[in-house]
Parts: C-alpha cells; structure tokens; sequence
C-alpha cells in the first residue's frame, strides 16, 4: 500500500499553534526584563558619567554649577538636574509612554557625595536591585 503526503491534519496545525502560544506566554515576560534591565543599566552608567563630567568641573572651578556638556538624557529618561555650588543631584525621570514607565526600579538618582537612590520605586526593591551593585 502506497500512502501519499498530503500535508497536515487541522489537529496538528492546532497542537503546534498551542505550543507556540505556550513559548510565547512563558518566554515574554523573561524578554521584557531583560530589555528593561539594559535600559536600567544604560541610564545608571549615564547617570554616573554626568556625575563624574561635573566632578571634573568641580576640581577646576570649585563648584557645581555652570557645567558644560551634561545630557538631557535618552529616549526611555529625561535628566533633571539640581545644582548648587557645593552640592548637586541628578535625577533620571522615566518618560511616560515608554516601555520603563511602569518599571519597578522607578526614577534614579545620584548625588555629589556618591548616593544613589530610586525614588518611586515598588516595595522591596533596593537601589543595589536596580543599580546593578
């Protein structure tokens, strides 16, 4: 007997349907954060090369403000920046609309004597949870 191929059954596409759809379920929520902990980590290494940027500045003028060549931010935080002469703080406020709006670090802050913060953060998260030390 001779048995011919004529492709897949409707009882097979759907099978393989469901377990795709299995993957997918399971799998996303790991790519989300994932992707959210690059961006976490992308905005703290900015974070820290604004403040070093004014650390220099401060070494040559004695004070804080007046710095040159800080950024605004990225497409995911703005930076807001509170200057004194003696001291400053550095804020990164997530964009709303972004993908890290409803992110569970929240903001992040750093100021001249190294502290970092993030307020608005949910409970239980630490700064060493989404500062990466």
């Amino acid at each position: 007997m001779r048995r011919s191929n004529r492709g897949f059954t409707l009882i097979e596409i759907m099978i393989v349907i469901a377990i795709v759809g299995i993957v997918i379920t399971i799998g996303y929520p790991s790519l989300s954060e994932y992707m959210k902990k690059g961006r976490r980590t992308e905005i703290a290494g900015l974070l820290s090369e604004q403040a070093q940027i004014l650390e220099r500045h401060y070494s040559k003028a004695n004070v804080y403000t007046n710095a040159t060549g800080l950024s605004g931010g990225n497409d995911f935080y703005n930076i807001d920046r509170a200057l004194e002469d003696q001291r400053f703080t550095l804020t990164a406020v997530r964009k709303s609309g972004s993908s890290m709006a409803t992110d569970k670090c929240g903001d992040f802050t750093i100021d001249n004597t190294g502290k970092r913060g993030n307020p608005n953060s949910a409970a239980g998260v630490t700064p060493k949870d989404c500062w990466g030390r």
